[in-house]
């Protein structure tokens, strides 16, 4: 039935009534349908809120527990800093004890040797201005352990202005007299000389006749590269045994 048959059928008045209701039958569902929507978005804006609520607290959770795992990596790392160097500490303890140990050990206890005297554990210092410091060991290798004694002569040879130079002690150059030496086990030598500015060192030589009381027991003759006894620092002291 079309519209203008159903409206010849009730009428004019029946017709605009029916069409009043309808109107007012779909202003409702619309009003109804309005509020279903607004409460399924205020529902879905709830359920958001909710979700960003639990997101902040496990987001606020996890910051901390990493903001912990950077301080106890950091202190994890500074722990094996400290037992890094007490390991390198005591390594370099324990070097330094052995090396005592086995010099004393060439001391009281010597292998079987011909030698009399002989100079060891040489090293060169700068002490400054071309000032140097030379420390050095005198050993009696020998097993028969009498007071031997002597004066060692010191000798540095190299250039200067482009001539061969060598100065020795006891010669009025650079280090004064000759190193006097009596000892039975060992002696250690430290002597600090200065050596002119144009002078380019080049060997260390050291020569000594040796004395068994007023006996004569050889001679003793020992030449260095200066390179290779030169080290960093200054130390050293003068004893006998």
């Amino acid at each position: 039935m079309t519209a203008d048959q159903l409206k010849h059928f009730l009428g004019n008045h029946k017709f605009s009534l029916l069409m009043a209701f309808l109107m007012l039958v779909m202003v409702a569902f619309g009003y109804q349908l309005a509020r279903y929507m607004d409460e399924g978005d205020r529902l879905t804006v709830t359920a958001q809120k909710e979700t960003i609520d639990i997101l902040s607290t496990e987001n606020n959770t996890l910051t901390t527990r990493v903001n912990q795992l950077d301080v106890e990596l950091e202190l994890t790392q500074l722990e094996n800093e400290s037992l890094t160097k007490t390991l390198v500490d005591i390594k370099q303890q324990l070097n330094e004890q052995q090396q005592l140990l086995t010099f004393y050990e060439r001391v009281v206890a010597p292998e079987k040797s011909e030698k009399i005297f002989v100079a060891e554990d040489v090293e060169l210092y700068a002490a400054g201005d071309n000032q140097y410091q030379l420390r050095m060991v005198l050993l009696q290798p020998s097993q028969q352990k009498s007071v031997i004694n002597g004066s060692l002569k010191l000798s540095i040879a190299g250039t200067q202005e482009g001539e061969s130079v060598t100065f020795s002690s006891g010669d009025g150059s650079f280090v004064g007299e000759n190193i006097k030496y009596r000892f039975r086990f060992f002696q250690a030598v430290n002597v600090t000389f200065t050596l002119p500015e144009n002078f380019n060192p080049e060997t260390i030589m050291l020569t000594t006749e040796v004395y068994r009381y007023k006996t004569s027991k050889g001679g003793y003759e020992r030449s260095m590269r200066w390179d290779d006894v030169k080290v960093d620092g200054t130390s050293g002291a003068v004893s006998t045994l």
